[in-house]
């Protein structure tokens, strides 16, 4: 998929700035643009290719899984994704196999989009087009199109409606299988990863930067996240606001400091080691608190 992005993203920058006087030089002019956008996406994608396996064959082996060639292969990778991501989520129901249908898609995008490219190298023949009334642009003009070929012009027609159609499938699908990936590998920032994944064509930067991410479960995390809200919200009304009490946010009526905040460097997650039972000492609920206790080696969530 993210050759045909990386194709298209920067024939649309180079059509753009594309002028010529004839007809002949014209269509020399988008042949170019169409050749080197297909070598410029082909190196990107081949690095993002490299680095996504590189990433993905980690925490494959990581996890004991199996055949980790297969994350440096088109479209298996896709399949590979998905087995690392586990079950996906669609609008409340589980999905298992989120890995398999987007390879499919996948395939299927890739090869009407493979199609629809050697029908523009072929249609693009100056004979074929016109110059307007107005000698503003070119047109192409079907009766100079040979029989025998003509029914290009109506696949051409057929093949960009076709492709859009797949290619919003196939978003679909990578948006189902990426959220669920990231959900599990960079819980703190799905949303992005995801669109570094689907909309912009960096799928195997993203997989590469959180190579060594722990696997995480993103409900118990999620559960993690709003209990330490609610402590929060519970220690505001406690003592003033931001529970340091002697009036609003530890200050009195004179304007003198009573309390001052400490820094807590682990206030996105459940606040310090002593506050959350991490070293042994102190807890959030009585005896032990929510996080055991113990020397704080029960942490499901290291990495974050």
């Amino acid at each position: 998929m993210e050759f045909f992005d990386w194709v298209n993203i920067v024939q649309v920058f180079a059509e753009y700035f594309t002028t010529a006087a004839t007809p002949e030089a014209y269509i020399e002019a988008l042949l170019r643009t169409l050749y080197i956008s297909l070598g410029v996406a082909g190196g990107v994608y081949l690095i993002c290719l490299v680095l996504g396996g590189l990433g993905m064959r980690k925490m494959a082996q990581r996890a004991g899984m199996k055949h980790t060639f297969l994350a440096f292969l088109p479209f298996a990778n896709t399949y590979y994704a998905g087995k690392l991501a586990g079950d996906a989520q669609v609008f409340g129901t589980k999905m298992k196999r989120a890995g398999l249908y987007a390879m499919l898609t996948e395939i299927v995008y890739v090869g009407i989009s493979l199609f629809y490219t050697v029908i523009q190298i072929f249609l693009y023949r100056p004979e074929y087009f016109e110059v307007m009334e107005d000698g503003s642009t070119l047109y192409l003009n079907t009766n100079n199109v040979p029989l025998a070929l003509r029914w290009m012009v109506t696949a051409d027609l057929v093949l960009s409606w076709v492709n859009t159609v797949c290619y919003l499938a196939l978003l679909f699908f990578f948006c189902v299988l990426f959220i669920a990936f990231f959900r599990k590998y960079f819980a703190r920032g799905v949303f992005w990863m995801t669109l570094l994944s689907t909309i912009v064509p960096l799928r195997g930067v993203a997989i590469f930067a959180v190579r060594n991410n722990t696997p995480v479960d993103y409900d118990a995390y999620m559960r993690r996240r709003m209990e330490e809200y609610a402590r929060r919200q519970q220690g505001y009304g406690q003592g003033g606001y931001g529970g340091y009490g002697g009036g609003y946010g530890g200050y009195d009526a004179d304007g003198n400091r009573t309390n001052a905040p400490q820094d807590d460097p682990f206030s996105d997650f459940g606040g310090s080691p002593a506050q959350t039972g991490g070293q042994g000492g102190g807890s959030d609920e009585g005896s032990g608190g929510s996080n055991g206790g113990n020397g704080g080696n029960n942490d499901p969530f290291p990495d974050f």
